[in-house]
């Protein structure tokens, strides 16, 4: 019997060792961070015509931590790993090619803009050749056109492991955000345009026929914008603009994506079209007149992400015959003012 006992005591004493290693076990388990498989999903209502090649998509930490990164093909979204907690959230494009991006880690800070560039780089590539520029923008940095890029961002995401919330605008109205509440793990997100498409059109150009090339400027718009606020930058940049002529209608033509202008910044917005003369000639237009002034076309378009600029009435000079004319060297441009008709 008192073997019995002996043989009882260790097996007894071996269940209690087992049990509270068990339930140790259990209390690690209760604070172990969770992973959760969440669903991202992209409504394209507000941009129906979007065609990215894919999406990327930044989950930033509240409490502080790096930030999660996943790309997606295609514009459906996909599946995600993610801790259970609390993020901000920044998703865009990631088919870019001109755009260039800046404090990714932070959220607040996260940033796009593009690199400078040359007054005639739509001409000569990346050359950076000195050439005229703007009245009152002559210091302003001179930086490339980007291309299309569609994003948005949802704020106080909080991932739990029976759902998620967070706040977002799916509305049109930019001021009505949304708090969304849901029993499953997906989020979807409403992805808008990010960049403006500006274009002009000189009308009415005469002695066109006399042209080689051309190109153009536009002083006084924003070079970046910050993700998490849409903010543009304040500081003014010039643009180079490439220029398409359309002899038979006698006009030229461009078209470019733009961050746009901040309404912060005050400076006054003027073109300047750059002319190549099929004898060697160079000229440009936009010293003085006031149609080259088109700040007013800007600030008054009616939509402000997509803008149309016109300047009526060109006149390029009709070179001269058996030697005469202009005859400036490689580095000298001639200004043409125009009359001011009141």
């Amino acid at each position: 019997m008192s073997r019995v006992k002996r043989l009882v005591l260790p097996f007894v004493a071996l269940f209690m060792i087992l049990a509270a290693g068990s339930c140790q076990h259990k209390e690690l388990c209760v604070h172990h961070p969770h992973v959760v498989s969440l669903r991202v999903e992209y409504d394209w209502w507000k941009v129906p015509d979007a065609d990215p090649y894919g999406m990327c998509i930044f989950f930033y930490p509240v409490e502080g931590g790096d930030p999660v990164r996943y790309d997606f093909k295609g514009t459906q979204g996909g599946t995600v790993e993610l801790v259970v907690g609390k993020y901000h959230v920044i998703t865009y494009n990631n088919d870019t090619e001109s755009i260039l991006f800046a404090n990714a880690g932070n959220f607040e800070r996260h940033e796009a803009y593009t690199r400078e560039g040359g007054l005639f780089e739509p001409i000569y590539g990346s050359s950076a050749a000195p050439g005229p520029r703007a009245s009152g923008a002559e210091g302003e940095k001179v930086v490339i056109t980007g291309d299309m890029m569609w994003g948005c961002n949802a704020f106080d995401v909080e991932v739990t492991d029976t759902g998620i919330a967070y706040t977002c605008i799916p509305e049109k109205d930019k001021d009505k955000y949304v708090v969304v509440e849901r029993e499953e793990h997906v989020i979807t997100l409403y992805p808008d345009k990010l960049m403006c498409l500006y274009s002009y059109e000189i009308r009415n150009i005469g002695n066109l026929k006399y042209a080689a090339q051309m190109c153009a400027s536009l002083s006084s718009m924003a070079g970046g914008m910050t993700f998490s606020t849409e903010k543009l930058y304040t500081e003014s940049v010039t643009l180079p603009l490439s220029a398409r002529i359309i002899r038979d209608s006698a006009k030229v033509r461009g078209e470019f994506y733009t961050f746009g202008h901040s309404e912060e910044n005050e400076d006054r917005h003027r073109m300047l079209l750059y002319v190549w003369m099929n004898n060697g000639d160079k000229f440009y237009f936009g010293a003085d007149s006031k149609k080259w002034d088109v700040t007013w076309q800007i600030h008054e378009a009616p939509d402000k992400r997509r803008v149309h600029i016109i300047i009526d009435g060109l006149d390029l000079p009709k070179p001269i015959q058996n030697g005469g004319g202009y005859n400036p060297s490689v580095d000298d441009w001639d200004t043409i003012y125009e009359d001011i008709i009141m």
